[in-house]
């Protein structure tokens, strides 16, 4: 009996196919099929019932399920309090456009230096989706507007990104207070609609007894793009505009009333082997408490 053997049996049970299985572990479904069945014959029973369209697990399945999230959760244990420290095989993050944008490129720079038997896999995406991916363990993390309010899910507080109107310089918008009146009569691009930021943008601007036309966008760069031509301002966050701001391609617009910031946070599954997730979510910690907090970004830990 390997850990293989069991890892492979694990997660068959939580997913429902050695499909979905073979995709978590980066391996082949007959490789997956022959670690079950070499457990299967160790142990002496059947584990899974195979007569449907998803395996179920037989009752003896369901017994050793318990045994084996022990078994894994003693692994991750072991791992954690005797390894050095470093990942190996391929690890899947996942994160938004804006923690893609403001610290996830020298993030990623780190991890690398420090985890030469790891391979990096970025899932850059609106946060609803990357949530969909945790559920369905198509990743192992998730950096995402959050906390997600699932049983399944582990949250763990990142940052506050304040958000800003921003406006390209010929537009000459900077140097004065917007009222909401004048706002009002303006192109917004910002975050598509099915995003948190984008609803808390209509909150804002419900507040503030204005409705002015806004475009939503399903990609941060291109927004940003669209703001930088001069269509129109942006609700974006500070941090994703930084070198704009610096090289004067863009300017923050002052209003009268303020955005409301996007929370961030760490997410991952429950389950007994959380090695993985745990150690990149404390490295993660870490690398931003090294850079500290600042306009664009507010740590909350």
């Amino acid at each position: 009996m390997t850990f293989d053997q069991i890892k492979s049996f694990y997660l068959v049970a939580v997913l429902g196919t050695f499909a979905k299985a073979a995709e978590q572990l980066n391996t082949t479904q007959p490789t997956i099929s022959a670690r079950i069945a070499a457990l299967e014959d160790r142990l002496g029973v059947s584990l899974f019932d195979r007569s449907g369209h998803r395996v179920a697990l037989t009752p003896q399945g369901r017994s050793f399920l318990r045994s084996a999230e022990k078994l894994l959760e003693i692994q991750a244990k072991a791992l954690k309090r005797y390894g050095k420290g470093e990942l190996r095989g391929i690890v899947r993050i996942g994160a938004s456009d804006t923690m893609a944008v403001i610290w996830i490129p020298p993030f990623l720079a780190a991890l690398r230096a420090a985890n030469p038997d790891a391979e990096f896999e970025l899932h850059i995406g609106p946060s609803y989706r990357l949530r969909d991916e945790l559920l369905a363990r198509q990743i192992d993390i998730g950096f995402i507007v959050g906390p997600i309010s699932n049983p399944q899910m582990i949250n763990h507080l990142l940052c506050d990104c304040p958000m800003v109107f921003a406006a390209a310089p010929s537009l000459g918008l900077h140097g004065r207070k917007l009222t909401p009146a004048e706002i009002d009569r303006m192109d917004i691009f910002t975050f598509e609609r099915m995003t948190r930021p984008h609803q808390d943008l209509l909150r804002d601007l419900r507040k503030a007894d204005i409705a002015p036309r806004l475009n939503p966008i399903n990609s941060l760069q291109t927004t940003i793009l669209m703001v930088r031509k001069g269509l129109g301002i942006g609700a974006v966050p500070l941090g994703s505009i930084e070198e704009e701001v610096a090289t004067g391609s863009l300017v923050v617009v002052d209003t009268e009333f303020k955005l409301t910031d996007v929370r961030f946070t760490v997410c991952y599954p429950q389950g007994p082997d959380t090695h993985v997730p745990e150690t990149l979510t404390e490295r993660a910690i870490e690398f931003l408490k090294a850079r500290g907090s600042s306009d664009s970004i507010k740590l909350l830990y």
